[in-house]
């Protein structure tokens, strides 16, 4: 092959990137969308540079767009699903968070071919239209994965040449009122299976808990006054939809079951007509950890699958 013939063949190639290019962006933008019903509040918490980063990654992984529908917190039911009916004629789906799962029903109602999820809830409230699918973190789940990543940071805190062979510091449990005795012993199990044979330290999140000294790892299931007042330097665990960069420097680890977080695969089990709780996001944050092998074997935490 001459030159003339090299150069042919590579604009030949060129030019057939970009009508695949230009035919895949038209595809993008011909589907129907997917739709994400949220407050301000909870894009206030969440944050809006974050917000937007969720949106394109969630884009890309449906191939397809994903529209906000902002609500004003606090609005009507009624109000809910006209502002959503308004945002998209024939959306792919509709996710809504708990708090508007009123809104949500009558949407429902009145496009039952749309399939509609709700995210962010414990369970299904009995007032609920039938048509709703509410989607449930997998908590179970979630605390074994806590209980991993507490016990790997609570061992990297054990003074070397000290200590016995799985004794760290003690870990500190923080619980809400929607902790169950399966959670904490599902927590207690993923512990062991790190290698700690410490028995965690539990809390109420309302309480006064004042045993602090030596503790080398916290989880927070709900916000703390005695904890926070305290003003400590405790690597923390935490379960908050609340942007990394508004939490402490101690915060290691957080997971996340926001409607973000957990939008996509509630997008794929709608279609599928399934129904199973999904794990949170854990997300380790790299630049507050000072050993990165730590940090390591938790992002692997992180990516495992089926591991509980």
């Amino acid at each position: 092959m001459g030159f003339k013939g090299l150069i042919k063949g590579l604009v030949i190639a060129v030019l057939a990137l970009v009508v695949v290019l230009g035919l895949g962006t038209g595809m993008f933008f011909l589907r129907s969308p997917v739709l994400m019903v949220i407050g301000d509040e909870f894009t206030g918490l969440y944050g809006l540079k974050r917000t937007r980063v969720a949106q394109i990654e969630s884009s890309l992984k449906l191939f397809r767009r994903v529209k906000i529908v902002r609500i004003v917190d606090g609005s009507a039911p009624d109000m809910v699903a006209f502002a959503v009916e308004a945002a998209a004629s024939k959306p792919y789906a509709a996710l809504f968070a708990y708090s508007y799962y009123q809104g949500a029903g009558r949407y429902a109602e009145q496009f039952p071919e749309v399939p509609v999820g709700v995210l962010g809830g414990i369970k299904r409230p009995d007032t609920a239209s039938e048509r709703l699918v509410f989607v449930e973190t997998d908590r179970e789940g979630d605390f074994y994965r806590a209980g991993l990543c507490a016990a790997r940071i609570a061992l990297s805190e054990q003074p070397e040449g000290g200590g016995n062979s799985g004794s760290g510091g003690r870990i500190l449990f923080i619980t809400g009122d929607l902790i169950t005795r399966a959670h904490r012993e599902s927590f207690s199990r993923g512990l062991k299976d790190q290698g700690y044979d410490e028995m965690p330290r539990f809390a109420d999140a309302g309480g006064n808990f004042t045993g602090l000294s030596g503790i080398s790892c916290a989880v927070m299931t709900a916000p703390a006054e005695f904890y926070l007042d305290k003003d400590l330097t405790i690597p923390v665990i935490l379960f908050s939809w609340l942007d990394p960069a508004a939490t402490a420097r101690e915060v290691k680890v957080i997971f996340d079951d926001s409607p973000w977080a957990l939008g996509v695969e509630t997008v794929k089990m709608l279609v599928r007509g399934e129904t199973v709780p999904l794990p949170s996001k854990i997300l380790a944050l790299k630049d507050r950890f000072a050993n990165t092998r730590v940090w390591r074997d938790i992002k692997k935490t992180a990516l495992a699958k089926d591991i509980h």
